[in-house]
């Protein structure tokens, strides 16, 4: 019984040196877990398709990133991103959804990644869009809020002083077309401005998604109104196909869209508001989207809120109301 229980000792003490090793090998854990539960229980009247109820998961997601110091300052940086249904667990056949992924490096010049990116132009308005993920965000009405595959993306950080400029290229990878197959077949670009009164946001996209696009956003921020801080921002885009072989929904060529936020926090409360106007998009015509939030913020990240958002487009006389409650949690 007692040489058992020294064989026992004997193989424990092998197993604990043993593990510190291995761990070491592997190197340390240089990352972050984190993501974003976004639920909303909600009510759609569609003049097409009825009324419905419905409990809906808006772009909640769960990721990993992190950077790892290489030398002289560069650190390889990495992030891996997908999209979780929490409603029902699947969308369209699959589990989860791949979001922004990439590996690259950063460094006092600036950050180079390669990857599936948020395009530039998409992130050049800032904090502009008051529902983004829900029924109320800009995409619903215009184009350009793109994440596009193959992105080799450069940053410059603060090279240009209180300025910064991103600019992706996206290589066409198609063998069967000659204009295809160049090594930057799409283009996205933005030059941003960022201060904590004003934002300064300008975007262009070069035949991303058969569109060549350009963006310019601004938005205030004013503290201590009514000891409150009270912000407003304005969009305005155009765009023009860059493809012969595609026009807008209503076969048009050009395409002009505009738009006002704004957001009121108080304490633990906040109101937000949002209109925006497009003329056409390769989806809607002549469409309209008003949208109103209120929220209460639970803690210190959770949030409770309730929001109304109504779309109108005269193709098809095409109208969409939602009114929702939900909860959104990041961590």
């Amino acid at each position: 019984m007692l040489r058992n229980l020294c064989s026992i000792s004997s193989v424990s003490l092998v197993v604990i040196s043993v593990i510190p090793s291995f761990a070491h090998a592997l190197g340390p854990i240089d990352g972050d877990i984190y993501g974003r539960l976004n639920v909303t229980y909600q009510y759609e009247n569609n003049a097409e398709d009825g009324k419905v109820w419905k409990l809906e998961s808006n772009a909640s997601r769960l990721g990993f990133k992190g950077a790892t110091p290489i030398e002289d300052g560069l650190s390889l940086i990495y992030q891996i991103e997908y999209g979780v249904e929490v409603d029902d667990g699947d969308k369209n056949g699959q589990t989860v959804s791949q979001r922004d992924t990439f590996v690259g490096v950063n460094g006092t010049w600036g950050q180079l990644k390669g990857g599936k990116l948020t395009v530039p132009f998409k992130e050049s308005k800032g904090d502009f869009d008051r529902f983004n993920d829900l029924q109320g965000e800009l995409g619903k009405i215009i184009d350009g809020e793109e994440r596009v595959d193959n992105v080799l993306q450069y940053d410059s950080h603060k090279l240009l002083g209180p300025w910064v400029a991103t600019l992706a290229i996206v290589p066409g990878e198609n063998t069967d077309d000659g204009n295809e197959d160049g090594p930057a077949d799409g283009m996205s670009g933005s030059l941003v401005l960022n201060d904590s009164a004003f934002y300064l946001g300008l975007g262009f996209n070069a035949n991303i998604k058969q569109q060549d696009q350009f963006r310019v956003v601004g938005t205030w921020k004013w503290e201590g109104v009514n000891d409150g801080t009270l912000s407003v921002g304005g969009l305005y885009q155009y765009s023009e196909i860059s493809e012969r072989d595609v026009t807008y929904i209503d076969g048009k060529e050009k395409a002009a869209a505009f738009g006002v936020s704004s957001a009121y926090s108080f304490q633990r409360y906040a109101i937000k508001a949002q209109y925006v106007v497009s003329d056409r998009s390769l989806q809607l015509s002549d469409a309209r989207q008003f949208s109103l939030e209120f929220d209460r913020q639970l803690g210190e990240r959770s949030t409770l809120y309730c929001y109304f958002t109504q779309r109108d487009a005269d193709e098809k006389n095409k109208r969409n109301s939602y009114i929702a409650v939900g909860l959104r949690h990041p961590f």
